[in-house]
């Protein structure tokens, strides 16, 4: 089977269009996923919010037809002057009145209740299915790109939003063409060419609205590597991780003051697109205005003509202000949905990313480790535009073996480790497991054969229970086999003192007072030490497992791996050599190849690399 090499490093989004004309397709189609977002998250909701939109666009013509009646009723009255005939007719119309008013705040308060449930019901959709891409994302070669985390940003943001706002944008749209409709008759029946100015009037409107939600688009696309920044300074600030070093070195202004320019540059471009709204805006309200008050004035001049009643004067000055508000409201909508849509594009795009860890079809199944595990030409480079980090790579690691690798700071042993669980794939050469290429099996089932200590270890801010039982998630509630794992590293006794044991919080500040542990550095690597054994693993990785430790407990520790991985295939890398001794084999890595291999005793004697770097650090204790 021949395998090619993908590339890393090429994710590149670009800003979506924001022409919406030229847009129009993906428009339609993203409108039509949102839709779906929206009706999957909560069917009876979405479809109650519909129908109370139509009520609600109901509401006003209703309204103002039954104020015409009363207002000519009144105008009869006073020309007859009599009140005789009054009552029998008033009071009905008063009572369909106040029970239209009581309706439309019945609505209103349903309304309100149902977007902030169908909300609820959304958000957790919507966050379900981001997090659940992100998680089928295998591999490293994303989550090492900076501008993924862009995408990823506003990818989430739109995704939140944009189908909530987009069943908000949708129902207002059809309330107020209910109400447009309704209203725009009657302003056809007292004046076409009036009716037309209107509707003209609102283009304009149309024109600034698209133009300005383009550029707010553009405006959060280009200060999105600025708010990650102020993101990750705040989180510097206010992180316990961070706390000793700015008081210790007096960093603490430093970093403020950094997160305050870059916060200052962000809100800078927002002001200068908030001033250019606000003039845009501002030039539009004039607009308004002229027409509203012209159309007042004919309506007026009408009335004065005898060509309209005083009730038809009410109907019509409502008439006015209800389509210039339902226009304005419609066009509001249509631009809102349109911004909408270029920032649920990016959650398109998040759901569009392909796999850049390929899984065989069919994938064959992990045996367990008999023979063991073979590098093969082995060759990576981060993209084609990076220099290669290894090269040539050819190394064995037998079954039952420890293989020990050594080299200085960006040898190349962690990409080395990266390739060997499948967080990247080779460029080329490949890496045989029992003879089969590891490419033929399916990711997830391949590290589930393998453990694993990093150096840069996470620390959950769980329960100590969780924290070793992560190590292995079906076993994550089997308590004595957790506790197994813990006494092989030493640390059951002390979780055992803790406040509450196994179920106390590594952390201080997620608990009440009192309850919550924070534990030293060497501590949380023996938990870490813990949490790979917790795995009956074929394969163990070890990178620097011990460089936390103070020289008992590492003493400790080595005393219990040389039993804990005897008959277990493994790879240790440290920089200490009084740990690497205990390796079968050891391989030393310079500049990306490997450029001794044997034991500690035949490398001393070749005297080349590893025998100068073992006398360096020798000399240090004689």
């Amino acid at each position: 089977m021949m395998w090619s090499h993908r590339g890393y490093g090429r994710f590149r989004p670009k800003p979506a269009p924001t022409n919406w004309i030229k847009n129009f397709p993906n428009f339609i189609s993203a409108t039509r996923q949102m839709t779906r977002l929206a009706w999957q998250a909560e069917p009876r909701i979405f479809f109650g919010l519909i129908v109370l939109q139509v009520l609600q666009g109901l509401f006003p013509v209703a309204t103002a037809w039954i104020t015409k009646t009363i207002f000519d009723l009144l105008a009869v009255s006073f020309q007859q002057s009599t009140v005789s005939a009054l009552p029998g007719t008033l009071i009905p119309l008063l009572v369909i009145q106040a029970s239209l008013n009581l309706l439309s705040q019945m609505a209103g308060s349903v309304n309100m209740y149902f977007n902030n449930e169908l909300s609820r019901k959304l958000t957790l959709k919507t966050q379900t299915i981001v997090y659940e891409k992100i998680s089928s994302l295998d591999g490293l070669a994303y989550f090492e790109d900076p501008k993924f985390h862009d995408t990823m940003r506003l990818a989430s943001r739109g995704v939140q939003m944009g189908p909530l706002r987009m069943l908000s944008i949708l129902t207002t749209t059809l309330g107020g063409i209910v109400t447009l409709v309704s209203f725009l008759g009657v302003l056809l029946y007292l004046s076409p060419v009036l009716a037309l100015v209107v509707a003209l009037a609102s283009l304009p409107q149309l024109f600034v609205q698209l133009k300005m939600g383009s550029q707010r688009f553009g405006m959060a696309f280009m200060n999105s590597p600025k708010e990650r920044r102020a993101f990750y300074l705040s989180n510097v600030l206010s992180s316990t991780h961070f706390v000793k070093e700015l008081r210790l070195f007096n960093l603490s202004n430093y970093f403020l003051n950094q997160f305050l320019q870059v916060t200052d540059e962000v809100q800078e471009a927002q002001r200068v697109q908030q001033v250019r709204e606000m003039r845009w805006t501002f030039g539009l309200g004039v607009l308004s205005s002229v027409v509203s008050s012209g159309a007042l004035v004919v309506v007026v001049l009408q009335a004065f003509s005898g060509r309209i009643s005083l009730g038809d004067v009410t109907l019509y000055i409502s008439a006015l202000a209800s389509v210039q508000s339902a226009l304005s409201r419609l066009i509001n909508s249509f631009t809102d949905l349109n911004e909408n849509v270029l920032f649920f594009s990016h959650y398109t795009d998040l759901l569009a990313l392909p796999p850049l860890i390929p899984i065989a079809n069919p994938t064959r199944p992990v045996p367990p480790l008999k023979r063991g595990i073979e590098l093969r030409n082995v060759s990576f480079r981060y993209s084609e535009q990076h220099p290669y980090v290894l090269k040539d790579i050819n190394l064995l690691l037998p079954n039952g073996k420890c293989l020990a690798l050594v080299g200085l700071n960006g040898a190349g042993k962690t990409t080395l480790v990266k390739l060997l669980a499948r967080l990247y794939d080779p460029s080329a050469g490949q890496i045989l497991w029992d003879g089969i290429d590891i490419r033929e099996f399916d990711p997830k089932e391949l590290r589930q054969h393998m453990g694993a200590i990093f150096q840069d270890f996470v620390r959950y801010d769980l329960s100590a229970e969780e924290n070793i039982g992560l190590g292995n998630i079906d076993e994550i509630n089997n308590l004595p086999r957790i506790q197994k794992a813990a006494q092989e590293v030493g640390v059951h006794q002390m979780i055992e003192e803790m406040p509450l044991g196994y179920k106390t919080i590594l952390s201080r500040w997620l608990v009440e007072e009192g309850t919550g542990v924070d534990l030293s550095g060497g501590q949380w690597q023996k938990i870490a030490i813990a949490r790979m054994f917790m795995r009956e693993a074929d394969f163990l990785i070890l990178d620097e497992p011990t460089a936390s430790l103070d020289a008992q407990a590492e003493y400790e520790i080595y005393s219990h791996f040389l039993n804990l991985i005897r008959g277990r295939t493994s790879m240790l890398i440290s920089h200490r050599f009084s740990t690497v001794r205990i390796a079968d084999v050891i391989a030393v890595l310079e500049d990306g190849k490997i450029v001794e291999c044997g034991t500690h005793e035949e490398l001393v004697t070749n005297g080349n690399t590893y025998a100068k770097l073992y006398t360096m650090q020798a000399s240090q204790y004689t």
